[in-house]
């Protein structure tokens, strides 16, 4: 991954990510253009090439907080395929989506069955 400015902190966290994707066996070239951001300030790229590369790369983002975006959406993504940007730029977003369920599914499951006497 090629730093392009000043990493914010936790980043090691994103490189180990990447470097553990890049050492999955790809079957195609895709030849993905990655990139981070932070403030709308491109912090660093990266090429993946296959399906397994991105998607194990976006899961280990996503999980750490990273917002995905992809091409077609609204934000500038600087040349990339796929663009990441840091939590830092976006609040808590599961408390912004109503859809999001705040209980455990067994909870809720729970709630839907019929009393039996």
């Amino acid at each position: 991954m090629e730093l392009l400015q000043d990493p914010p902190s936790g980043f090691d966290t994103v490189v180990k990510a990447y470097e553990m994707a890049r050492h999955l066996p790809a079957t195609h070239k895709l030849d993905l253009q990655v990139g981070l951001a932070r403030g709308g300030t491109l912090l660093a790229t990266g090429r993946l090439d296959g399906y397994r590369q991105v998607a194990l790369f976006s899961e280990h983002l996503r999980d750490a907080g990273w917002h995905e975006h992809l091409l077609g959406s609204e934000v500038d993504m600087h040349g990339c395929d796929l663009l990441f940007s840091h939590p830092d730029d976006h609040g808590d977003s599961r408390m912004e989506d109503p859809s999001f369920i705040r209980r455990a599914p067994m909870q809720l499951w729970g709630e839907q069955l019929p009393a039996t006497t």
